[in-house]
C-alpha cells in the first residue's frame, strides 16, 4: 500500500512540475474535437517533418525523441511512465489545455480508454456560460459542487473568479480525474477545492448554494466514462438525475446549472417532457430550458443507437430556489 501511495505522490509531483515547466515557457494550447484534431493530425502526416515544439508533445500529442525535451524533464516523466516509448519515438500519456490563463492536465490523444478525462470544446462553452449565468446573480455563493467534474476546469475557473466560496466540491466516478483535478487545482495555488468521490450524491453531505455540471450526454457503445450518459432518455439519464437529485440538496435561493446535449427526436423530446413532469410538483422552483446550439455531434446520427434521433442540441437548464 504504501509503495502505491509514494508512487501516486510522486507522479502527482511529476506532473505538477510538467505544468510549472510548460507555464515558464509561455505554454498555450486550445483543445478541438477529436474529429478535429484527427484532421490535423493527418495533415501533419502528409507534410514535411519539422521541429516539434512543446505544443506538438503535450497539446497535438505527436511522438518526439528524447532529444525533443529537456533531460530533467524527460528523465521525470520516463520515471513516473508519463510517457511511453513505441516504434521508435516517445509519446506522452498526458495532454496540456490552456483556459483562462490556466493549465490543466486531462488524457492523451486518442481517449479511448475507459477512464480517460476528457476537456475539449465543451468545456470552454460550459464555463463561459456558467460565468455569463454567475455574472447576473447578486446573492452570496459560499459552498458550490461541480458534478461529472473531469479534469474541475469550470469549478477551478469559477472559484477564482468568484473567491466567496468557502468550499468548492468537485465529484466524479473516476479516480483518474480526481487525481487530475487536485493537480489542476493545486497548479491554480486553491485551496477551497476539495475532489469527492461520488455517484452523483451518493457521497456528498449537506446542502449547497450552487450545483453546477457537464455530465457525460452520448449513447457510447463502450460506455466510456467521460461520454456515456446512459441508455434511458436517449441518453440523457444522467442530466435527468441530476436535476432530479440536486433539487433537494440546494440552500434556499440556491441555484442548479446545468450544461448538456439532448438528443431530439422528429416529433418528441424525451428529457424536456420528463423535465416538465418532475417540475410540475416542485411550486417554489423557477427554472428554464434553453437550447445554445440546434446541431452538434452530427456523427453520432449515424449509430445504431441514434438512427430514430433527428438532431443533438446543447442545451442550458437553470433552476432557482426561490425564498
Amino acid at each position: 500500500m504504501n509503495q502505491i501511495l509514494d508512487a501516486q505522490t510522486s507522479q502527482q509531483h511529476a506532473l505538477l512540475f510538467l505544468l510549472n515547466f510548460l507555464k515558464q515557457r509561455d505554454y498555450h494550447f486550445t483543445v478541438i474535437t477529436p474529429l478535429s484534431h484527427q484532421r490535423i493530425l493527418n495533415r501533419n502526416n502528409n507534410t514535411k517533418s519539422k521541429d516539434i515544439t512543446l505544443r506538438d508533445i503535450f497539446g497535438w500529442n505527436l511522438a518526439c525523441a528524447e532529444k525533443d525535451l529537456e533531460p530533467e524533464l524527460f528523465a521525470i516523466l520516463k520515471e513516473n511512465r508519463l510517457i511511453h516509448f513505441h516504434d521508435g519515438q516517445w509519446f506522452s500519456h498526458v495532454r496540456v489545455a490552456s483556459l483562462d490563463n490556466e493549465l490543466f492536465i486531462h488524457s492523451s490523444f486518442p481517449t479511448i480508454q475507459h477512464d480517460a478525462v476528457f476537456f475539449g470544446p465543451d468545456t470552454y462553452r460550459f464555463v463561459y456560460h456558467l460565468k455569463q449565468y454567475l455574472a447576473g446573480k447578486t446573492q452570496p455563493f459560499k459552498r458550490g459542487l461541480e458534478l461529472c467534474c473531469g479534469t474541475s476546469a469550470a469549478a477551478i475557473s469559477i472559484a477564482k473568479h468568484y473567491p466567496n466560496f468557502n468550499e468548492m466540491m468537485v465529484a466524479d466516478l473516476n479516480p483518474k480525474a480526481l487525481l487530475y483535478s487536485q493537480i489542476n487545482a493545486s497548479f491554480t495555488g486553491l485551496d477551497n477545492i476539495f475532489p469527492v468521490y461520488s455517484n452523483l450524491f451518493g457521497h456528498l453531505e449537506g446542502t449547497f448554494d450552487l450545483i453546477f455540471a457537464n455530465p457525460p450526454y452520448l449513447i457510447d457503445a463502450d460506455q466510456r466514462q467521460y461520454r456515456h450518459g446512459g441508455n434511458e432518455l436517449d441518453g440523457n439519464e444522467l442530466s435527468f438525475n441530476i436535476v432530479k437529485e440536486g433539487l433537494p440538496r440546494l440552500n434556499p435561493q440556491g441555484c442548479l446549472f446545468l450544461y448538456t446535449g439532448v438528443a431530439i427526436r422528429p416529433d418528441s423530446n424525451p428529457f424536456l417532457e420528463e423535465l416538465e413532469k418532475l417540475m410540475e410538483s416542485e411550486s417554489n422552483v423557477n427554472w428554464s430550458y434553453e437550447e445554445i446550439d440546434p446541431d452538434v455531434f452530427g456523427e453520432e446520427l449515424d449509430q445504431p443507437a441514434y438512427q430514430h434521433i433527428e438532431r443533438i442540441a446543447l442545451v442550458l437548464v437553470k433552476l432557482e430556489m426561490m425564498r
